[in-house]
């Protein structure tokens, strides 16, 4: 584990044709400041175009414990606007917009305690493996406030009823349990974690990198935005038409 300083708080580890992206503040529980927001938004711009499989990890005993509520509150208590430059808005633009609108296929790989933005992540992501000890939680109610984050994007995941109980009882739920829920595709022993997740990206990795871009953006418009049966057909055979065009100016290209 490297020692986490103000210059290494995302880490990365690159392969043939994927990269991990690790988490390194762990003596924080993975809290995510602005500075480690800001390294995250640069690493996930070089990706781009480069791996077509992106894992997120941490180090430590936690995947992310949500935004960095003392970098916050501290900010407050010198007169910022909260609405203005800060780490929430930061994290809103990294999940809402570059990680939902990146090329790459995204998968958690969830090491242990994850709250707050932390699910947020997990929802974002493609595809979700856990640890064995990994424990997820959205404790905003027990602040007296809605997880405008956390809890939409569980709603956008899972079933009313699971979101719910998540969202108004404040408990964190086993790893076990997100399984069943499906807020997570597989559950493995931690030892085990990492290489479960490199063997899952490797295997994606020697897919179409056009057609896992297109893929993605299916899965995140049918059926958040297409929901009728007929529209959500027309749209698929959209998408091959476009993979198919896609790919073969690629070939020509290639050819050229």
């Amino acid at each position: 584990m490297s020692e986490a300083t103000a210059e290494n708080l995302i880490l990365m580890e690159e392969y043939d044709r994927y990269t991990v992206i690790i988490f390194n503040r762990p003596e924080k529980l993975n809290a995510l400041s602005s500075p480690m927001v800001a390294q995250l938004q640069e690493k996930l711009e070089y990706c781009r175009g480069r791996y077509p499989v992106i894992i997120i990890t941490a180090n430590g005993d936690a995947f992310c414990s949500g935004v960095d509520m003392r970098e916050r509150n501290e900010w407050v208590r010198k007169g910022a606007k909260i609405r203005g430059d800060s780490v929430r808005n930061k994290w809103y633009d990294t999940i809402g917009t570059i990680i939902r609108n990146h090329p790459s296929i995204f998968i958690a790989a969830v090491n242990g305690l994850c709250l707050g933005a932390g699910v947020t992540l997990i929802n974002i992501c493609e595809l979700a493996i856990a640890a064995e000890e990994a424990e997820i939680g959205i404790p905003q109610i027990t602040f007296s406030i809605y997880p405008g984050v956390a809890g939409a994007s569980m709603q956008t995941r899972v079933l009313k009823k699971h979101a719910a109980w998540m969202i108004l009882t404040g408990r964190r739920i086993d790893a076990r349990r997100a399984e069943e829920i499906g807020l997570v595709n597989l559950v493995v022993p931690r030892e085990k974690l990492l290489d479960e997740a490199k063997a899952l990206a490797e295997h994606i990795s020697r897919f179409n990198p056009i057609a896992l871009d297109w893929c993605k953006k299916a899965l995140d418009q049918i059926p958040s935005q297409i929901s009728d049966w007929t529209t959500a057909l027309h749209y698929g055979r959209l998408v091959n038409s476009v993979i198919r065009d896609q790919i073969g100016k690629e070939q020509e290209k290639q050819k050229a």
